[in-house]
């Protein structure tokens, strides 16, 4: 210790003992913010300005009311903060601080505990323990990556779900071998930090001087979402079904790691949020819980801390855009953590999907792909802005009537169908189409080169009614609705099967960049388009559609052998339309392991439908539907055999 810190220490302690509190107060280090132990004595560190009057307030167990306040001495300040370091006997278990008269929770709280005075809510901060989770992040690659985004409060709150803790951390804990079951290998959790939540306001007028009339009741909507500032370093409380926030989210992370998931967590800044706290509170999720990356949402230069954070260089982050010529240089990274949002993805598939002649093929094949050896990208066809997908194949126009806004909020660009009736339908044409609309949009995200999200309850046929801005519909309308009805069980095993068809496939999601050539001699290119014409696409004879094929020589499987050469058509026209095959060499044949115009999309190993010699110049492929053929050797035995065209 300086002798000016040791003099400063002895000025202090003297001002201490010339009072009546017996707490004896000591330097603390203004160099750490928040609340930390330091051997048998706490530090509290608090930011305030110079001319605010700052007090550390003690609370007891299971009390409201402050059992101690210790002023912070002038000596214990260094510009705007603030730091002592006190004993804490075991019965105090909270604290908070008044500025100038105002109770103020610490933005760096780890924990805290609402409760209610004079019908407002308050909230208590949590002196903190030493936890830590047990688990170490999984690192998965993001090419191998199956990303499930999910509200914790709204997943499992439904009461059709019938999980024992609805709407918290062990609710989503509870549902993990559902999860795993899927096969998702991540999850992206709507903030769970403790953000604000808007409560309802009175409205009232004085009849006379004495006599005070209420007026009417003002609702606030309520922040479901949690896209707003908050304590960034506490467990949403709401969010515990115990009264430790922290261990039960540490313990859902445990679980999640335990059975092959991860955990990635969405914070919002805005344009004011000193950088300074942004990586502050990521680095505290990242070394106690030991999550496995963040996706931030909102702008501002923050994002140049974050990237430029040593402490988070091996955690997924993702973000809307990631210039990554300034944040490397121009150099190649070692490895790859960050990830862009697809946003242009939903849009363009939307609109291909339902058959748009605007969208050319250039712009469908664009968004399919990686463009970057050094930024990962990650596709969706729902989030939580927008229709859910269900409401995409339902709707036509966005049904926002219950927040409250004249249905004026949300966007107006849902590039969705309603198959033909707005809202739900009886007719079963309706229904049917709605379904196959559904199959192919799952098949399509999933056999794309970016890494896949599902957005919760798209694998159900979940809706939100039409409402494409539910941010305040903590309700029936922005719960998951667990549907048990025969579409929804049936869809939910299509899309497994999907997510394991893309994991057999590594052709499919390849690590690096294709190339669109045969740089290593294999005899088809890496990545080839094709039409009505083998090896070209964009036609004009071929409208809606296009085909693609994937060589299995460019890509190893986890046992070393060489994966299979996959053709797949995509025709969204309303006619069915033919596209050229290329010609395999001698001794391999095409055969059929997929039609999403079949009432079975996924003919099972051993069972597909083998092209005829001769009869395998073209496949067919009917209206709005989808075909994925494999090559294969001959000699190999089959029970089927079709022409060149996909089954009536």
């Amino acid at each position: 210790m300086t002798q000016i810190k040791k003099k400063r220490a002895i000025e202090m302690e003297k001002k201490m003992l010339a009072t009546e509190d017996p707490i004896r107060v000591y330097p603390g280090d203004p160099m750490r913010d928040g609340v930390r132990r330091d051997g048998d004595r706490v530090c509290f560190t608090m930011r305030v300005p110079e001319n605010k009057n700052l007090e550390l307030l003690l609370y007891k167990k299971n009390e409201t009311k402050p059992a101690r306040r210790i002023p912070y001495p002038p000596s214990g300040r260094i510009g705007n903060i603030s730091s002592i370091s006190i004993y804490v006997d075991p019965e105090t278990a909270w604290y908070n601080y008044c500025v100038d008269g105002e109770i103020v929770p610490d933005p760096y709280a780890v924990s805290v505990k609402p409760y209610k005075v004079g019908g407002k809510t308050h909230l208590l901060c949590a002196i903190p323990t030493d936890y830590i989770a047990e688990t170490e992040p999984l690192d998965t690659k993001y090419c191998d990556s199956v990303f499930y985004k999910l509200n914790v409060r709204g997943y499992t709150k439904h009461r059709a779900e019938g999980v024992s803790h609805p709407g918290t951390f062990l609710g989503v804990k509870e549902r993990i071998p559902e999860l795993k079951k899927l096969g998702v290998t991540a999850l992206i959790l709507m903030p769970v930090y403790e953000f604000s939540q808007p409560e309802a306001t009175e409205s009232s007028y004085m009849l006379d001087s004495d006599v005070r009339v209420k007026n009417v009741e003002i609702k606030e909507r309520k922040n479901f979402w949690g896209y707003s500032d908050g304590l960034y370093f506490a467990p949403k409380a709401d969010y515990s079904f115990s009264d430790d926030p922290v261990t039960e989210f540490g313990d859902l992370v445990d679980s999640l790691h335990r059975n092959g998931l991860e955990c990635i967590l969405e914070f919002y800044f805005d344009r004011k949020s000193d950088p300074r706290v942004v990586t502050d509170a990521l680095r505290y999720w990242r070394f106690v819980f030991h999550v496995d990356g963040f996706h931030l949402v909102g702008d501002g230069s923050w994002i140049d801390a974050v990237t430029a954070d040593p402490m988070l260089v091996s955690s997924k982050l993702i973000y809307t855009y990631f210039n990554t010529d300034a944040i490397y240089g121009g150099k190649k990274p070692s490895g790859c953590n960050l990830a862009d949002m697809n946003l242009g993805y939903e849009h363009t598939m939307r609109r291909f999907l339902k058959g748009d002649t605007d969208v050319s093929v250039s712009e469908v094949s664009s968004a399919m792909l990686n463009d970057s050896n050094s930024c990962a990208k990650i596709s969706f066809f729902a989030d939580q802005d927008g229709f859910t997908m269900n409401d995409m194949v339902s709707y036509n126009e966005k049904h926002n009537e219950a927040n409250g806004d004249q249905n004026k909020d949300g966007t107006t660009e849902n590039y969705s169908w309603n198959c033909g009736v707005e809202g739900p339908s009886r007719k079963s044409s309706v229904r049917k189409l709605r379904i196959h609309q559904l199959r192919n949009a799952f098949l399509m995200l999933m056999v794309g080169q970016a890494a896949p999200m599902i957005y919760a309850g798209d694998e159900v046929m979940n809706t939100q009614e039409g409402n494409n801005n539910a941010w305040c519909q903590d309700n029936t309308i922005g719960w998951v609705s667990w549907s048990r009805s025969k579409d929804a069980a049936e869809l939910n095993d299509y899309v497994r099967q999907c997510i394991s068809f893309r994991k057999k496939h590594p052709v499919l999601h390849p690590e690096k960049l294709y190339r669109m050539s045969d740089y290593k001699s294999c005899g088809f290119p890496d990545l080839s388009y094709h039409s009505k014409i083998a090896w070209m696409s964009g036609t004009g004879e071929t409208k809606n559609g296009f085909a693609a094929m994937y060589c299995g020589r460019y890509a190893d499987k986890p046992d070393g052998t060489k994966d299979d050469t996959i053709y797949i058509a995509y025709n969204m026209y309303w006619r069915p339309q033919t596209f050229a095959l290329p010609q395999l060499p001698q001794g391999m044949q095409w055969k059929v392991k997929a039609d999403t115009s079949r009432n079975e999309v996924f003919l099972s190993d051993g069972e597909e439908e083998v092209l005829k010699r001769g009869e395998d110049k073209n496949v067919s492929v009917r209206e709005r539907s989808i075909v994925i053929l494999i090559a294969e050797k001959t000699g190999i035995p089959k029970k089927k055999e079709k022409s060149g065209k996909a089954e009536e």
